[in-house]
């Protein structure tokens, strides 16, 4: 549940003439910018570069989801094993080892979701290589720019939001980890890991240097 409303108030995309909130909403009203600044570019091989990373490390974080739910399905082969030795930590609440396999199941889910979010957040990315590919020459006038701005904005920063979604399952997941040992330590992990995300978004060091370059461009 608060995966599910920390990500309708992280995740929703500001129209064009609302001022945005948070620090996800002027990002992505900086792509914006910098899919306009692009098109004055004869040359955009920085910008392939930077979605190339950005395609990069999507990839990454697919790969560990697929090694970690591999990890997990082994631990719920011996589930018999691994519970014992959880239920050996003097500081772990007893449970049954139906419960423990219930957990892990629910972890698993954890990391597919984060799974189906990353390889979606690659996808999006090639989409937004591909319009990048089929950006316009110079000199574009203002009206195709500013479409082409807006669309290929809005894919990558729809990319960008997937992918924050499988970042966000890893968060979670540390959350959940929590509830092997006690239900009121899990309670009291998902209620850090919520602070510590809104906190980024609206109250960080890197908000407040986004929101001042934000400002100075005008936006």
């Amino acid at each position: 549940m608060l995966w599910f409303v920390y990500g309708r108030f992280a995740d929703k995309l500001p129209a064009d003439e609302v001022a945005p909130k948070n620090l996800n909403q002027m990002m992505h009203q900086l792509r914006r910018l910098w899919m306009r600044r692009m098109l004055d570019r004869p040359e955009r091989i920085l910008d392939s570069s930077l979605t190339g990373h950005q395609v990069n490390s999507t990839t990454f974080f697919a790969s560990t989801s697929m090694l970690i739910i591999a990890g997990l399905l082994g631990v719920l082969g011996k589930a018999a094993d691994a519970h014992a030795v959880i239920q050996s930590f003097g500081f772990a609440v007893i449970s049954s080892e139906l419960l423990f396999e219930l957990k892990v199941l629910g972890l698993i889910c954890l990391f597919m979701v984060g799974f189906y979010k990353f390889t979606w957040a690659l996808r999006q990315f090639n989409f937004a290589c591909t319009l990048i590919g089929a950006a316009p020459l110079p000199p574009v006038d203002m009206r195709a720019r500013d479409k082409f701005a807006d669309q290929a904005a809005r894919v990558m920063s729809l990319a960008v939001v997937s992918f924050n979604g499988g970042i966000r399952s890893y968060y979670f997941a540390m959350a959940w980890l929590c509830w092997f040992i006690h239900p009121l330590a899990f309670a009291v992990a998902n209620g850090i890991v919520v602070l510590v995300l809104l906190k980024r978004q609206v109250n960080s060091r890197s908000q407040a240097s986004v929101a001042e370059y934000y400002d100075a461009t005008g936006g």
